[in-house]
């Protein structure tokens, strides 16, 4: 399949007419990001170039098998502060399960070198991919830990209308309905039936999964050095009282 990219001085001109008309910051939602990691340089040379000084990053995520370190240490050059990577899980046999296509080391690589270039790190993870057991998820959860990252999201695997894992499910008489609306990522219902786990596993492993990545010790610690340094605290406050943990 083919695509057609804008090109590094087309992306900037908007970005230079976002900021025109009031935007602070720009989140821009492109999965195909570093698929060039030559044009993805060339997008933060000319925001270099031309002087532009905003906070953004790349919303979409970035694939850990797509990146370099000369890139992260250009990126936050060019006035980005995160960069989220699209790791799914912590097991090996899962990834090689859904095709991701990479390696757990590469994970532990990519993470390492944006946290060098002084970039804040987020992992986005999902738990109920297809083979997936208690004990893959907990090997997911402890990976997350194991990585240094500054945030990570865990959330429900949900087999998408049109995704090969949606077709593969209804093949197999595991989908459990056909209302759309409920296909989602904010407040999934449940719309399939995994094989190996029961949906209230998965929910209860959703919380357990946040509840021991941000209540680490060593983690609380390192927050609250920060929150003191960026006179953040009562804000991180107010945000962790609404959580339902």
């Amino acid at each position: 399949m083919n695509f057609r990219c804008k090109t590094p001085e087309r992306v900037v001109d908007e970005i230079e007419y976002m900021l025109k008309i009031g935007f602070r910051e720009v989140h821009p939602i492109d999965d195909g990001f570093t698929t060039n990691i030559d044009r993805a340089k060339a997008i933060c040379n000319e925001i270099i170039k031309r002087g532009i000084k905003m906070p953004w990053y790349p919303q979409g995520g970035l694939r850990v098998d797509k990146v370099s370190k000369e890139l992260f240490d250009l990126m936050y050059k060019a006035g980005c502060y995160r960069i989220p990577f699209g790791i799914e899980s912590g097991s090996q046999l899962i990834l090689d399960n859904v095709k991701k296509g990479i390696k757990l080391e590469q994970v532990m690589t990519a993470v390492k070198w944006a946290n060098e270039a002084g970039l804040e790190t987020l992992g986005y993870f999902m738990l109920g991919l297809p083979g997936e057991t208690i004990e893959t998820i907990e090997e997911t959860i402890s990976f997350s830990q194991k990585l240094n990252l500054h945030y990570a999201k865990f959330a429900l695997t949900i087999p998408l209308p049109g995704s090969s894992l949606y077709a593969d499910w209804e093949k197999n008489n595991l989908i459990k309905t056909n209302d759309w609306e409920k296909f989602n990522y904010a407040s999934p219902d449940e719309v399939f039936t995994h094989p190996n786990l029961s949906w209230q596993e998965l929910n209860e492993y959703y919380k357990i999964a946040h509840r021991k990545f941000y209540w680490r010790p060593s983690y609380i610690f390192k927050r609250l050095i920060r929150d003191f340094k960026e006179f953040n605290l009562i804000n991180d406050i107010k945000e962790v009282l609404k959580v339902k943990w």
